[in-house]
């Protein structure tokens, strides 16, 4: 008997799901570009100004409009967040009617909609209507939702992903960014471990340059991540929000009465700083900002990411110049100096009409079939001193491409006062901005340094650059 009842609820379910189909998918237009009546008459979303969105779970959130900028004003003062808080917006002004079930139905329990699942409800600017649109359950395909129209009797059928953007909580609502800074203006950096060095940043004509513990170029692309990963970390979750200040023993329960890093970011007069504490549920860590009382966690992996050593920081490439932006080099090795310069080719090469005849008139026969003019050559690399000298030119380019690409793997105090040397001197650029680079390499034993005129300490560099760097230069002494 059991397996009988359970054979007739199973299909009843069925015929349910059957007749849905057959009354309302079958009706939709299967070209799909048919007009669909709009559940609220709104010009545009813009115009709606104050929104209040109770949840599934009972949670009610209200939010207001002040000029361009959306603010939850129950159950908590706070900023909104922007995106969250305008696609409510945009869905109540352009939200479709995608069938009417019922012109008056009479019992609504059924649907999800006595009591209604959820609500939202919405004013326009200057106008005191309430409008509210109740959702319900979703129908046997999932595909759409009941709905209604407070004060409208009909049955409605809406797009069911509409749920995902009206459903929502307080905490979804809120504007959770954990620091609010313009990134684009940060000018200065201060991160401050419970152990281990402060480093600080400062930036200067678009330049970021470590100031502590030392003093360095620092490499735009890691500062750069470093901004954006707290300008887009979230909060996880609220955790004490009193709105008073947290007491010495709240402090001490959330590790932020010595946090494990605080990290300012500044932009002119203003800053705004961040505490991280002690490890909280779910690999996330407590924190707060410095400037309200707000205890929130984020994500463990800010912490490592903000956790930098000043090398992390520091540029890594020992050169400046590329193997196209020299255009002079000078190498110092054994107690011998050579000189090398970029230049054009001769005016003869330059001037040689298409046959090759220097002075510019056709070779003999139709010039229709004269051969096309071939690109004048290429610049040259030759020595200047001690001597004039041809030099073959894929060894130049290896040397330079060996030289622009050297890149620190580490760096230290100082280096060895001795060693095999390479004393190197390479300018770039152009007329107009010419450039001028001073390294010294040096190989000590099996460990090779770069010493940068004006950077502290020493760079260390892969031993193999440098012998290939030497095994380069001696290939010099060929001609092209």
């Amino acid at each position: 008997m059991r397996g009988g009842r359970s054979l007739v609820v199973l299909l009843a379910l069925a015929l349910g799901l059957g007749a849905y189909i057959y009354f309302i998918e079958a009706e939709r237009d299967p070209s799909g570009t048919e007009t669909l009546e709009q559940v609220f008459e709104v010009e545009e979303a813009s115009a709606i100004d104050w929104m209040e969105v109770q949840t599934d779970t009972g949670e009610v959130t209200t939010l207001e409009k002040s000029g361009d900028d959306w603010r939850l004003v129950a159950p908590v003062t706070a900023p909104a967040d922007a995106p969250a808080a305008s696609a409510i917006a945009d869905a109540l002004a352009t939200i479709d009617i995608v069938a009417v079930l019922d012109e008056n139905p009479t019992d609504l329990t059924q649907y999800g909609l006595e009591p209604a699942r959820a609500t939202v409800a919405f004013r326009t600017a200057g106008v005191d209507t309430l409008h509210r649109l109740k959702i319900g359950n979703r129908t046997p395909t999932g595909s759409d939702i009941y709905a209604q129209v407070e004060g409208d009797p009909r049955l409605l059928l809406v797009a069911a992903y509409r749920e995902d953007t009206l459903n929502r909580t307080t905490f979804e609502l809120r504007d959770k960014r954990v620091l609010d800074f313009a990134r684009e203006d940060v000018d200065r950096i201060t991160i401050e471990p419970a152990s281990g060095p402060d480093v600080t940043l400062a930036r200067e004509d678009g330049d970021w340059r470590l100031t502590e513990p030392t003093t360095a170029r620092a490499d735009f692309s890691p500062v750069d991540s470093l901004i954006s990963r707290v300008d887009q970390a979230r909060m996880s979750s609220i955790v004490n929000e009193s709105g008073e200040e947290p007491t010495a023993a709240e402090l001490r329960t959330f590790g932020l009465d010595r946090p494990r890093l605080v990290a300012t970011f500044g932009a002119g007069s203003n800053q705004a700083r961040l505490a991280i504490g002690g490890d909280a549920e779910a690999a996330t860590v407590y924190a707060r900002d410095l400037s309200r009382p707000l205890v929130f966690t984020v994500e463990e992996s800010l912490l490592t990411d903000l956790t930098r050593q000043p090398a992390d920081l520091r540029v890594k490439d020992v050169f400046d110049f590329t193997t196209f932006s020299a255009t002079g080099l000078e190498v110092t090795f054994d107690g011998a100096t050579r000189t090398f310069a970029k230049s054009a080719p001769p005016p003869d090469a330059a001037d040689a009409d298409a046959d090759g005849d220097a002075d510019g008139e056709a070779a003999d026969g139709d010039a229709a079939d004269a051969t096309p003019a071939s690109p004048p050559p290429a610049e040259v690399w030759s020595q200047t001193a001690p001597d004039p000298a041809a030099v073959n030119q894929t060894a130049m380019t290896d040397l330079l491409n060996t030289l622009s690409s050297l890149r620190a793997e580490s760096f230290t105090e100082r280096a060895p006062a001795v060693g095999q040397t390479l004393e190197v001197v390479v300018r770039a650029g152009d007329a107009a901005s010419p450039g001028e680079e001073r390294v010294t390499l040096r190989k000590s034993g099996e460990t090779a340094y770069a010493l940068v005129d004006g950077e502290p300490g020493a760079a260390v560099i892969p031993t193999a650059d440098f012998d290939r760097a030497v095994d380069q230069l001696q290939a010099l002494a060929g001609t092209e």
